[in-house]
């Protein structure tokens, strides 16, 4: 087994001491006044030895581990794979490393991934919370754990959050088909307590009511992890009983499985309903009927995320609930006259 190189090392070949070789490594030539001329010879012998630090050596030493825990509920999800990897992006300019984990929108498994982010020695968490979770995000803002909240957050827990405006995304979503000339609009999502599904309802029923439209608010409340079936169910009683003429679906995933469902079912779109989704993917584009969508700033929302944190774990008291505003993208599906 090849013996790995260490500061001795480096120093023997150069003739100085391993303490000047620490300083050199560690950016704090200037500081201590070490030469540019030695300084150049340290860093150089370094790369031709292929020197490779002990990062645990050095996280026990100055206390820092330089990781930050993501948790998301489904990393196949394309929306959480973008924030991922700006995440991942953001964390790298700034000298960190992220570890990621998916939840499957699980309680137990977000308690366990914590635990076990918390066991690695991250410095920070950056969290998509589950139903149920409320009690867990509670317990790391008691413990002034540094945790910001992403997507997704609670009114009643003082926890930094960046997120969008769920609220005005769905106002503009159904203002919208309000203004293409659709009257009976539905919406479809999933039965949960999450505030931003909630927030999203709320953006919806209100503009109905605005506009006069009470009596043609239907909301479908669908299983978060098994939707299809749910999902397939509902379109079925709007479209065949109720005879809606606009459909917004609230997630990206539920709009993907919904435009499965209305093509199994051979509506038209939008001759038979016009449709609204969120967040946006390829399938969208691609679909006959190129999809309208709610597009969040999803790099806003992930830098937001990870340069609140880096604050908190520099020791910055900060708090902030950033909703970040939506953009709606207008394509074929709900145009009255496409």
């Amino acid at each position: 087994m090849e013996k790995k190189i260490s500061i001795k090392d480096i120093a023997k070949i150069v003739g100085v001491s391993p303490s000047l070789v620490s300083m050199v490594l560690n950016g704090k030539a200037k500081q201590y006044r070490i030469g540019e001329e030695v300084a150049k010879r340290v860093k150089e012998t370094a790369e031709e030895m292929h020197y490779v630090p002990n990062m645990v050596a050095k996280s026990l030493r100055s206390g820092k581990t330089q990781l930050i825990g993501l948790i998301v509920t489904d990393i196949s999800n394309p929306f959480y794979s973008a924030i991922a990897r700006i995440v991942e992006d953001r964390a790298s300019e700034l000298n960190y490393t992220v570890l990621i984990s998916s939840t499957d929108e699980n309680l137990k498994n977000t308690e366990r991934l914590v635990e076990v982010l918390l066991n690695k020695g991250v410095e920070g968490l950056i969290l998509v919370p589950c139903d149920g979770s409320k009690k867990l995000v509670r317990k790391l803002q008691e413990s002034h754990f540094p945790t910001v909240l992403l997507d997704r957050y609670f009114p009643d827990v003082e926890l930094s959050s960046s997120c969008l405006d769920n609220y005005r995304a769905a106002e503009m979503a159904t203002e919208h088909l309000l203004s293409q000339g659709y009257r009976n609009i539905s919406l479809v999502a999933y039965n949960t307590k999450m505030q931003n599904i909630l927030d999203r309802i709320s953006g919806y029923e209100d503009r109905m009511k605005i506009a006069g439209l009470s009596a043609y608010i239907h909301v479908r409340k669908v299983n978060i992890l098994n939707s299809k079936p749910d999902i397939r169910k509902a379109l079925e009683e709007l479209i065949h009983k109720e005879q809606i003429d606009g459909l917004i679906f609230l997630t990206n995933m539920l709009a993907t499985n919904g435009l499965y469902c209305l093509n199994e079912m051979d509506v038209k779109i939008p001759r038979d309903v016009a449709v609204v989704g969120f967040n946006g993917s390829d399938a969208f584009d691609l679909f006959y009927a190129p999809i309208t969508y709610i597009k969040q700033p999803v790099e806003q929302i992930a830098k937001e995320a990870i340069d609140i944190l880096i604050k908190q774990i520099n020791k910055i008291n900060y708090t902030t609930k950033l909703f970040l505003e939506p953009e709606l993208i207008i394509q074929q599906s709900s145009r009255r006259n496409p």
